[in-house]
């Protein structure tokens, strides 16, 4: 009879493990950028996390414009993390395609698109633009402008 308990709790401990191990996931994009780049993050409104990003100028000065609109200029390597808080309760449904798809494997995403001629209006359609339904997404953008290397990376627990 103890042999059947200590079963039963071996497949509670490692059922609770994979549960765990699989609301884990990793994000990363890197790449070299010049003129009007943009760094988007999307993510399912459930889903917590941190995005450290790493910009390196390639020649003269980078500005770069956070997602709550403040502007700085950099001439040398800057790093810094974007905290993604947990902003709802809604369980992504199926799958986003687009520049940064999101499904449920993947709760996560960061790409980083160069040469982006038009901001406000990429960033309007990443979000899908004026939509009466809403999504239960949030998106972060980082503007890049200027000539610099790229690298972000992070995690998100989706619980």
């Amino acid at each position: 009879m103890q042999k059947g308990w200590l079963i039963l709790l071996l497949v509670v401990v490692i059922s609770g493990q994979l549960v765990v191990l699989s609301s884990f996931h990793d994000v990363e994009a890197n790449g070299f950028v010049l003129g009007n780049s943009v760094i988007a993050v999307a993510k399912w409104d459930y889903v917590q996390g941190s995005l450290h990003v790493t910009v390196t100028p390639s020649a003269g000065q980078v500005e770069l414009t956070f997602p709550d609109g403040t502007n700085m200029n950099i001439s040398s390597t800057y790093s810094f993390t974007l905290q993604l808080p947990r902003t709802g309760d809604t369980a992504g449904n199926g799958a986003i395609s687009g520049p940064v798809a999101l499904s449920e494997d993947q709760p996560l995403n960061v790409v980083v698109s160069q040469n982006v001629g038009d901001v406000p209006s990429y960033l309007d359609n990443l979000k899908g633009g004026e939509s009466t339904s809403p999504i239960p997404i949030d998106f972060y953008s980082i503007v890049v402008q200027g000539e610099a290397e790229i690298t972000a990376s992070g995690f998100g627990i989706a619980l």
